[in-house]
């Protein structure tokens, strides 16, 4: 089981103490509302990653690492609801297989709160040159991202759906916001981090809880927090429905297919939202696979999720290009079939197998992005509470849920021939 340690306003540690593992995963994740700063914030977290006071030098610090044996660390942007969320994950040798009893998780912690509060600045600078190398590295990452027609695809529909919502901004910035950033924006942006962020430290292994909380709190004492509140905009109907096309050098048509759940909130009938996605286009007894992809050969694939932080149900396939209206018509009376309960047992059974088996957490890192993905949430659920809840909802409650869901966007991306597809 886990326990959540409050340690200052806005600031709380969920630690899942466990001998399973050789190592131990430390991760510290920080929301922030999504907005116009977003770029600078993204760039932000990736030269914290890189070095801090102590270990000025990206070497140096990696030396560190490897002294704490062969730790490592790594710093991701997300999106979750209408929330940025900046994390540092690390990763270190659990204290039961140091040597001579060494604390590494204690000097594993405060290497990474070195990176947070104690930064590589000097002028409120964190060096020209520094900034100008993660630019480059962010620029290449969104490029590489709009590249893989599937995620251009998705995001773009998600743009479309959620246009005047933070939801719908790119959680690293624009190519062009990021080419814009100034340093005394990063520098801003770091010291809004530390005073306004809400932030979550989530430890797994067999870690000291109290020896992490007083740590935190020393670095915590000297900074006037006063957390932001975020607020996530759900809608139960779209403003209006639109579709939207472009043109692309490919050999795969790609179709999205954005829905509004009804869902109030992140919990608001979440376990019937999620069996109903699964059976609508989940795994492969889902209504999608067996009768979009496989029976009628409509799609090269075809599967919805659902986004429970922001209450919609995104479908996204494959196809070819000029396959769009029959493969639109066949979602459509698939989600249909769901809302009439044209599903058997079998099929119900198979979709709370599937969902409960992906809440078997079988590593470390795994255990660690679970608890980390719920920073927004008042309470905190663990994998058991989350499969409970799960096995008991009904074919009743799962036909209600595919009732709610109202169609809100339409992207579809016609396939031009002359370059592999990615």
């Amino acid at each position: 089981m886990f326990k959540i340690t409050e340690i200052a306003p806005g600031v709380r540690l969920v630690s899942v103490k466990t001998d399973k593992y050789k190592t131990a995963e430390i991760n510290v994740a920080m929301a922030l509302p999504m907005d116009e700063k977003a770029a600078a914030n993204a760039l932000l977290i990736k030269l914290l990653r890189r070095s801090c006071k102590a270990y000025p030098d990206f070497i140096e610090f990696n030396n560190r690492l490897a002294e704490l044996y062969g730790a490592s660390v790594s710093a991701s942007v997300s999106k979750i609801g209408d929330a940025q969320v900046l994390s540092l994950h690390g990763s270190c040798l659990d204290d039961r297989f140091a040597l001579d009893g060494e604390a590494l998780t204690k000097e594993f912690v405060s290497l990474l709160t070195s990176l947070i509060f104690s930064p590589n600045v000097s002028g409120n600078s964190f060096g020209a040159d520094n900034l100008a190398r993660e630019k480059r590295l962010t620029i290449e990452e969104i490029r590489e991202e709009l590249d893989d027609k599937r995620v251009y695809a998705y995001k773009k529909c998600i743009e479309y759906m959620c246009e005047n919502e933070p939801y719908g901004k790119p959680e690293k910035g624009t190519i062009e916001e990021v080419e814009k950033v100034k340093m005394n924006e990063v520098y801003a942006a770091w010291k809004r981090l530390l005073s306004t962020a809400i932030i979550q430290i989530t430890a797994v292994g067999s870690v000291d809880d109290k020896e992490i909380t007083k740590i935190f709190k020393t670095k915590l004492k000297k900074i006037d927090r006063q957390p932001c509140e975020i607020e996530t905009i759900f809608l139960k109907k779209p403003q209006r429905f639109q579709r939207h096309e472009e043109k692309m050098l490919a050999n795969q048509g790609k179709l999205v297919i954005g829905y509004r759940t009804g869902m109030e909130n992140s919990k608001d009938n979440y376990y019937a939202e999620a069996v109903m996605a699964d059976i609508f286009g989940g795994g492969t007894y889902s209504k999608l696979f067996t009768n979009i992809r496989e029976k009628q050969s409509l799609a090269y694939y075809c599967s919805a999720r659902l986004i429970a932080s922001k209450g919609i149900v995104v479908v996204q396939s494959g196809i070819d290009s000029d396959k769009e209206k029959p493969v639109s018509a066949g979602i459509i009376k698939q989600l249909n079939e769901v809302r009439a309960g044209r599903f058997d047992d079998e099929t119900l059974s198979a979709s709370k197998k599937s969902i409960k088996e992906s809440l078997t957490l079988v590593s470390p890192d795994v255990i660690c992005s679970f608890y980390a993905s719920q920073i927004l949430e008042k309470e905190v659920l663990s994998p058991e509470d989350m499969a409970a809840g799960i096995e008991n909802i009904t074919k009743e409650e799962i036909c209600a849920a595919a009732s709610t869901m109202v169609l809100d966007k339409i992207f579809m991306l016609f396939a031009e021939p002359g370059e592999v597809d990615a």
